[in-house]
């Protein structure tokens, strides 16, 4: 019987061409960048800078850079880059800046959850991103709503002390008027309907003790 050949001779031809290919890539001086290249590149670290001076002050969005950029009239070639090497270097972070938004907005404004979704939806933030903010601090949906409405009443408590200084609050029509601004600041601010009127109809009470 003739004996077979083992594959291994046919493969060494290839395995020094391979070994010859690399060689000579490895040894190749890198090509010299042409003057478009070195252009695109001064853009692509300029727009990096630009996006790094205004996360110095701040945490920011996706959707926020990408509309600076935007606004800037960068190349969208550029603009993606520019996006990818922020990413890189860990500065893009949607869910902490959704987190950080919630936490400060509900502090500084008082903000229902509704208001706090439209302006995070404004900025490009993902619905899961905004979900999970919305929850941080809460814990449970239950606990959740218990929170917006004592945020809600304090809203309203701190509203009625200046006013009841200045309005006669055994007058109904007084009253009235003041139950009517403090729906609407309450509206302004992203809360339910049903929870502004049942709030301020007892924070009213309590004030007046009728």
């Amino acid at each position: 019987m003739t004996p077979t050949h083992s594959s291994a001779p046919r493969r060494a031809p290839v395995h020094r061409d391979l070994a010859a290919r690399t060689d000579e890539i490895l040894s190749r001086a890198p090509a010299e960048p042409t003057e478009a290249e070195r252009e695109r590149e001064k853009q692509i670290v300029s727009q990096c800078r630009y996006l790094m001076r205004l996360l110095a002050t701040r945490r920011r969005s996706v959707g926020e850079m990408s509309a600076r950029l935007r606004e800037r009239e960068v190349p969208a070639d550029v603009a993606h880059e520019v996006m990818q090497r922020i990413a890189r270097a860990g500065l893009i972070d949607d869910a902490a800046f959704a987190r950080d938004w919630v936490a400060q907005r509900r502090e500084l404004r008082g903000l229902a959850d509704e208001a706090l979704r439209r302006e995070l939806e404004a900025k490009g933030v993902a619905d899961a991103d905004i979900d999970a903010a919305l929850v941080a601090q809460a814990g449970t949906p239950q606990h959740a709503e218990l929170e917006e409405e004592e945020r809600c009443r304090e809203l309203v408590r701190g509203r009625i002390a200046p006013e009841s200084r200045r309005t006669d609050m055994e007058d109904r029509a007084q009253r009235a008027r003041m139950a009517r601004r403090l729906e609407g600041y309450l509206r302004r601010r992203g809360y339910d309907g049903a929870l502004i009127r049942r709030v301020v109809s007892s924070e009213l009470l309590a004030a007046t003790g009728r």
